[in-house]
């Protein structure tokens, strides 16, 4: 199955830069590279000591406002250890409560900028979505020393959040969307259902625009990196396909998924979310995952990208 055409790709269009590119996308490109500026840059931090829900919420805030979630799970756990550090709501002695630790009348204006209707300080969807406004609305990600500043006026604060965002940032990693065999490899094909690709310059009758890994049907496909859903549905072959884009027009496909797909348009995912399950819908021979790498429409190799299997 092959979706997308696309015609030409300069020379040197590489699975390596595309890898990078999307694990910057996942990183959110933190203050203009993979890393943060005048932050040191510490051992990686187990994103699975961020708590699922807490987790999915900094990436949601953090796509709505147009800042690095990494920052705002840095803040979470310097305040709270994402709520850990706050379970009874308890003011603090400068009064401040919630798992993101706001003052009452600063979070009232930072819900209001977030609009929240009815928010409650002590709900970490409310504390999180209105912590993103408030970052935002101070300078970030444009500054954020000033934005963590405003935040908190403590000096060192800044540094203090960077060095757990950057420890996020680079503990992120792109992994397979499933276990299975490739039956059918990237490029040139004689299957004649393939259909035709100008790649690299050249014109091939049949090209197969990504990999094809068996599987049984009812498998778990799961998200190679964070992202968000831009589509979840039937395309006109029949087969039901999710894309996520993780920077804009990098993008990676999962096609012939049982309906209907377990995401929609325009949820933001994180690294292993199940999206989908392996199934034999539109032009199969056989239930596998079809799965595909896009960098502005061009197809990439995935085993360029992936990481090599242990």
């Amino acid at each position: 199955m092959s979706r997308r055409l696309a015609y030409g790709c300069a020379i040197g269009c590489a699975g390596q830069l595309v890898a990078l590119i999307i694990l910057c996308g996942a990183i959110g490109i933190l203050a203009g590279s993979c890393a943060i500026a005048a932050a040191p840059v510490p051992s990686p931090a187990p994103i699975g000591d961020i708590p699922p829900a807490y987790l999915v919420l900094y990436e949601q805030a953090a796509e709505r406002f147009g800042i690095q979630w990494q920052v705002l799970a840095g803040v979470g756990r310097v305040e709270t250890d994402h709520g850990r550090g706050d379970a009874n709501c308890a003011p603090n002695a400068a009064g401040a409560r919630g798992p993101m630790q706001f003052e009452p009348a600063t979070f009232a204006e930072a819900a209001r900028m977030a609009g929240i209707s009815s928010p409650n300080i002590c709900d970490p969807a409310d504390a999180i979505f209105a912590a993103a406004a408030l970052l935002a609305h101070d300078g970030a990600p444009a500054n954020w020393q000033a934005a963590l500043l405003a935040y908190n006026l403590d000096p060192a604060y800044p540094d203090e959040v960077m060095t757990w965002a950057n420890s996020y940032a680079v503990s992120v990693q792109v992994i397979w969307p499933l276990a299975g065999s490739i039956t059918q490899g990237f490029g040139p094909t004689s299957l004649t259902l393939e259909p035709p690709l100008v790649y690299q310059g050249k014109y091939y009758p049949h090209f197969h625009a990504g990999i094809d890994i068996a599987a049984p049907v009812g498998t778990p496909v799961r998200a190679i990196s964070g992202g968000r859903v831009v589509v979840a549905g039937t395309d006109s072959s029949g087969a039901v396909v999710v894309e996520i884009e993780h920077l804009p027009d990098v993008i990676s496909l999962y096609g012939h998924l049982e309906d209907p797909p377990a995401v929609k348009v325009g949820d933001v995912v994180v690294t292993g979310q199940v999206v989908g399950r392996v199934g034999v819908t539109g032009i199969t021979t056989g239930p596998h995952l079809h799965f595909a790498i896009y960098d502005a429409g061009v197809p990439i190799d995935p085993l360029a990208v992936l990481p090599p299997k242990g």
